[in-house]
């Protein structure tokens, strides 16, 4: 007998749109619905009635695991520069009620060179206090510091009181640095940012294809927008040992309004 064919699940992008990372259906499909059981249930506290932001929503990783966690009170909002992206992902779950997507058409060197809006001075499209859960994942991985504190005051205006943050990094810190000096790391991340020691990044012609921030820098950035902080788990990027993943993972809880 021969092997029964699976349909096609039409949430999975084409080869062409597998950018986050995942080289495969089935890579694609395992990460989202890790990243959703593994770090946003437990660390995020993310319930199926949450209203949840996606903030570089990609290729859809996370949308996808979310359309079966996510009940019909939960609300999913996905946003990205990527205006291709979007547009596939509105036409892919249109039928799914609770999800949506829109297109930020904001400038980045490196991934939106023809953007209209610069990211020092966006303002995120949602209300004040809108949702309980906010995720950046491979976004502040690719911003420079004026703009990472940007977001970070617009991410703290759009969640509740309680809300959490869910954000990647790249963080130095003493560790970090003595890996990446002694070539450790995946990346060289050599510059300083406009002589700035407190952000590295890969390519100064391009300094937004990969950045790298002081990690007490982004805890004033955390203080001064209301934020507490919940955990920081530290990547194996630099070359340390770890079980978290790759990048640096940043949990906090929107303490107050402001």
């Amino acid at each position: 007998m021969s092997a029964q064919v699976q349909p096609e699940d039409p949430l999975v992008p084409p080869a062409s749109m597998l950018f986050d990372g995942t080289s495969s259906p089935e890579q694609f499909k395992s990460f989202g619905e890790g990243f959703v059981h593994h770090i946003l249930v437990p660390r995020a506290r993310l319930t199926p009635s949450s209203s949840f932001l996606d903030i570089g929503c990609g290729n859809g990783s996370i949308a996808r695991a979310l359309t079966s966690y996510l009940d019909p009170a939960g609300r999913y909002e996905g946003l990205d520069i990527n205006g291709s992206g979007i547009e596939w992902l509105q036409e892919r779950y249109a039928r799914h009620s609770n999800f949506r997507f829109t297109h930020a058409n904001v400038y980045n060197k490196a991934y939106n060179a023809g953007g209209t809006v610069q990211a020092g001075d966006y303002r995120l499209p949602y209300d004040d206090a809108t949702f309980d859960v906010v995720l950046l994942k491979s976004v502040f991985t690719h911003m420079l510091p004026p703009d990472v504190r940007q977001y970070t005051r617009e991410i703290a205006r759009v969640l509740r009181p309680g809300g959490r943050s869910v954000i990647s990094y790249f963080l130095l810190n003493d560790e970090s640095r003595q890996l990446l000096d002694r070539g450790r790391g995946s990346y060289a991340l050599k510059f300083e940012w406009d002589g700035d020691p407190s952000c590295r990044v890969e390519n100064l012609d391009m300094p937004e294809a990969v950045t790298a921030h002081d990690e007490q820098r982004i805890r004033r950035f955390y203080i001064e927008s209301g934020f507490g902080l919940v955990e920081i788990a530290l990547g194996d990027w630099c070359g340390r040992s770890t079980l978290i993943g790759f990048q640096d993972l940043v949990v906090a809880v929107r303490e107050s309004t402001r």
